[in-house]
């Protein structure tokens, strides 16, 4: 295993699945945690994007692909996000232009859309860590540098 701050704050090189595994953990861990701090919690997650660029962006080289695929689930997490926010808005605004006279029935379907939005979301990045996490990596060097070592294994061999 490499040191915890190139695992967490470099983007370049490759690295394992053990690692990989290690890191999304790590990121996942300190999500939940940064959600019982309101304000601050925010400001550490902005910290978290980065090193989330780091751990899935160092795999994705493993696997000898560009870390700008690390932007898919990020653009359609903004799509429901705005969508969601859409939805809402557009439920509240007609609540207030019809002097609060809704029906609960709009009510209950913008919010089982905000559900449904959120929930496709979470489950885009579910696959996509999926994805990542499970790919195999490319043996020998490739464009990102040497193949990572692999405790307990002898260093790969490139063979070219």
């Amino acid at each position: 295993m490499q040191d915890w701050q190139g695992l967490f704050f470099s983007p370049n090189g490759r690295i394992g699945q053990s690692d990989y595994w290690k890191g999304v953990g790590v990121i996942i861990l300190a999500n939940l945690l940064l959600n019982l701090i309101p304000i601050l919690g925010t400001l550490i997650w902005l910290v978290l994007i980065y090193v989330g660029v780091c751990v899935y962006g160092k795999r994705l080289h493993d696997a000898g692909r560009s870390a700008i695929f690390h932007a898919i689930p990020w653009v359609f997490w903004i799509f429901t996000l705005v969508a969601s926010a859409m939805l809402m808005g557009g439920t509240l605004m007609t609540a207030i232009l019809s002097d609060g006279d809704i029906s609960p029935v709009a009510v209950m379907s913008a919010g089982g859309a905000f559900l449904f939005l959120n929930g496709l979301s979470t489950l885009v990045w579910l696959v996509y860590t999926l994805w990542v996490g499970l790919a195999q990596g490319d043996p020998g060097e490739n464009a990102y540098g040497p193949a990572p070592v692999i405790e307990g294994q002898a260093k790969p061999v490139d063979p070219a």
